[in-house]
């Protein structure tokens, strides 16, 4: 399944929206994952190449919210539970990686 322009465009604005409001940078985020501020760049952006990605990250993400209560701007297009969605790979979400 792919986003619309219109999707992308709003999933990418509630990331930097999202992070923004948890006070956090990509090399920040990268830090948990263990990966560079490059890499998670270009899983907010999209271009990560896989579907699995902004989840994991938007999984994060609100975690991070609750542990700070912070409220975040909802996702429009990543919402729900990923597991429900047939053509996310459940292993890769369960395992809370990126790379």
């Amino acid at each position: 399944m792919s986003l619309s322009m219109a999707q992308k465009t709003a999933t990418i604005k509630e990331f930097k929206e999202n992070m923004r409001r948890l006070g956090l940078t990509v090399d920040q985020v990268g830090d948990a994952f263990d990966v560079s501020g490059h890499t998670i760049q270009k899983i907010i952006d999209l271009k990560s190449g896989r579907l699995e990605y902004p989840w994991i990250i938007r999984g994060y993400l609100i975690d991070r919210a609750r542990e700070q209560d912070v409220e975040l701007v909802p996702f429009t297009a990543l919402r729900g539970d990923p597991h429900d969605y047939w053509f996310l790979d459940d292993a890769v979400l369960d395992a809370k990686t990126v790379r």
